[in-house]
């Protein structure tokens, strides 16, 4: 991260105390630290809270992969990250429910869905 990303990323934390969850509901840990996401990709734009979201290094990897691999789904995380950022608060009841069910989404595409145990 760069000056300006790692600058935008404090004042972030201030307004939305992320309380050790990132915006896509993955735990910060030592080796597993927030990072900034540009929403519109950093050559087109300014590095703002405005342009932000909180992702850790994970989730940050993972969005990219989705970017590469699934675009509706990763457009749907960005409108999200949009929503926050609007909202100017912490993330709602109804943002974090829109985290735990693309969450999901995203497991399920990356990983596939959860088989059940035949008994």
């Amino acid at each position: 991260m760069n000056k300006d990303e790692q600058i935008m990323l404090s004042r972030m934390i201030e307004i939305y105390k992320p309380d050790g969850y990132d915006w896509m509901g993955t735990k910060e840990k030592k080796n597993n630290p927030f990072t900034y996401h540009h929403i519109v990709k950093r050559k087109n734009s300014e590095t703002t809270v405005e342009n932000g979201a909180i992702l850790t290094k994970k989730s940050h990897q993972l969005l990219n992969k989705l970017q590469a691999r699934n675009e509706e789904l990763f457009d749907s995380w960005q409108w999200l990250f949009m929503e926050i950022n609007h909202s100017n608060n912490p993330p709602s009841t109804a943002h974090l429910e829109e985290i735990r069910d693309l969450r999901k989404q995203t497991k399920e595409f990356i990983y596939g869905k959860p088989r059940q145990l035949k008994l």
